[in-house]
């Protein structure tokens, strides 16, 4: 329910709780397991354990990131806590993989295995973006509360869908609640975005809203046992080095790696079951094949992890090759299609890669992020040599009702460092028009503007100055995202033109 959950009225009953009968105990998994031991059946060739491999480090390549996010919170402020971040992410930034540079995050590791939540939301004023948005343990984004949903503010249950569901009318409103939001796994996280307007005054304005958020552990309504053993560094053990492991490429993978990415997916599956759990046999059948049981991982005899890397590469590579996973926003920017954006459902290829390239990623309708496909280089990088510059035309204002930016990102996938640390621009920056007006001094002014991307140490003449957004210096690889938060249907219908990027001699004083 990708567009539909958008949470109108004072209760928010969040997608899949209603649906959620059949939430997996440990003993779930290995009882499919040992039936599928005990069941005289052929057992499966090569191949199959090849391609149930390929598919366990796709499915479970998502917690790879999880782990570099929730980590430092153990040490930190702990499980069901938020962790304020103080300031905007810099180039220094590896806890987020592409973060924005517009809002002030707040991070949770949600642990609803013996407890559920009640968060606090204070009003919201001014007409100000905000987002509260609840990702399970794969980055699906399957529930959000903020600006675009007209979220009121009050104190929500955080539970577990579980088999004691209750409908609406289980006198949660009476009890005080605004809404329920029904968590699809045990383990989860949360990460918060308020716009921050400007980076002097604003920030206590934001950090007062971030600290008046709070998440609070709440003894259970029936006395259902614990869905799992509590998150915690023990539970998530391993020998990865989780800021290193998340940065590389799902199919890239060392065999090392794999082997402890598939011990913790074995460790952690059992109580976080597929999104839609149509396909939770499918999943654990699967599994099974590839080693996957009773909580450990056991490599099937004679099994290649090494091709199975490949086949993982190559069915995330082919997965965006298909011109039917874009929408295409016009001028060579596109994104990829909603059903695969922010909650991936059952495109476990995109959701492994956006967690690579871009992890946490909001559901359209809160935000969209379009990509620049128009380099040549048949994926959405663009390389600038060092006497070289990138021109970006927009032809107005873009119709947003949250805010805007386009940041650049190095190869790494992280901000691009430089000097004058400036790692995006937008909506809230001094961009002028080409007679030197500012772009957003006046509400009704509404013509084509341009942004500057060349090598950070290569300065633009004066009047470009305010629209320069710094390449990788000397020259290099790069990416950009543009960010439409609260977009119109401008952006997909057509009536909005995406801006048109040139490739130019760099512009030297």
């Amino acid at each position: 329910m990708l567009l539909s959950s958008r949470f109108l009225g004072r209760l928010l009953l969040l997608n899949v709780g209603a649906h959620f009968a059949n939430s997996l105990p440990l003993e779930s998994l290995c009882t499919s397991c040992s039936e599928a031991q005990a069941t005289p059946v052929a057992p499966p060739t090569p191949a199959q354990i090849l391609n149930a491999t390929a598919f366990a480090i796709t499915y479970g390549y998502p917690i790879l990131p999880y782990l570099q996010l929730v980590e430092p919170l153990f040490s930190s402020v702990g499980t069901n806590a938020i962790y304020n971040e103080p300031a905007l992410a810099s180039s220094q930034e590896a806890a987020i993989v592409r973060p924005n540079v517009d809002t002030l995050y707040s991070r949770v590791a949600v642990d609803l295995s013996h407890t559920d939540l009640e968060l606090t939301v204070p009003p919201v004023k001014d007409g100000r973006f905000y987002v509260i948005p609840f990702y399970d343990l794969y980055g699906n984004n399957f529930a959000n509360i903020g600006s675009v949903n007209n979220s009121a503010p009050g104190k929500y249950l955080v539970r577990r869908a579980s088999n004691t569901f209750q409908p609406q009318n289980d006198d949660l409103l009476s009890e005080g609640y605004q809404g329920v939001v029904d968590f699809p796994t045990t383990y989860g996280s949360i990460l918060i975005r308020i716009l921050l307007c400007n980076n002097t005054t604003d920030v206590a304005v934001v950090q007062a809203i971030q600290k008046h958020i709070s998440i609070d552990p709440v003894k259970r309504s029936n006395d259902l046992r614990p869905d799992g053993p509590a998150l915690s560094p023990t539970l998530l053990s391993s020998s990865l080095n989780t800021t290193t492991a998340a940065l590389v490429f799902p199919g890239s993978l060392d065999t090392t790696t794999i082997v402890q990415l598939l011990n913790l997916t074995a460790r952690l599956a059992p109580y976080d079951p597929p999104e839609n759990t149509s396909e939770t046999d499918s999943v654990n059948s699967q599994f099974a094949i590839a080693g996957l049981c009773n909580g450990i991982y056991i490599p099937p005899a004679g099994v290649n992890l090494t091709l199975a890397g490949l086949l993982v590469a190559r069915s995330i590579q082919t997965a965006l090759q298909s011109p039917s996973l874009y929408e295409s926003f016009g001028n060579s920017w596109r994104t990829l299609i909603p059903a695969a954006s922010g909650n991936f459902h059952s495109y476990y290829a995109a959701r492994a890669y956006i967690a690579w390239s871009g992890y946490l990623q909001l559901v359209p309708y809160e935000a969209l992020y379009p990509a620049y496909f128009g380099s040549g280089s048949g994926d959405a990088t663009l390389t600038v040599a060092a006497n070289q510059s990138y021109l970006f035309t927009f032809s107005g204002k873009p119709p947003v009702t949250g805010f805007w930016s386009l940041t650049a990102y190095g190869s790494n996938n992280y901000l691009i460092p430089n000097a004058q640390d400036i790692y995006s621009l937008g909506d809230r920056s001094n961009l002028t028009y080409p007679d030197g007006t500012l772009v957003y001094g006046n509400a009704s002014s509404n013509g084509e503007f341009q942004i500057l991307m060349q090598p950070a140490n290569l300065s633009p003449p004066a009047n470009w100055t305010k629209n320069w957004l710094p390449a990788p210096s000397g020259g290099g690889v790069f990416s950009v995202n543009l960010r439409w938060y609260g977009p119109t249907s401008a952006f997909t219908d057509g009536s909005y033109a995406e801006p048109i990027v040139t490739l130019q001699a760099a512009l030297v004083g």
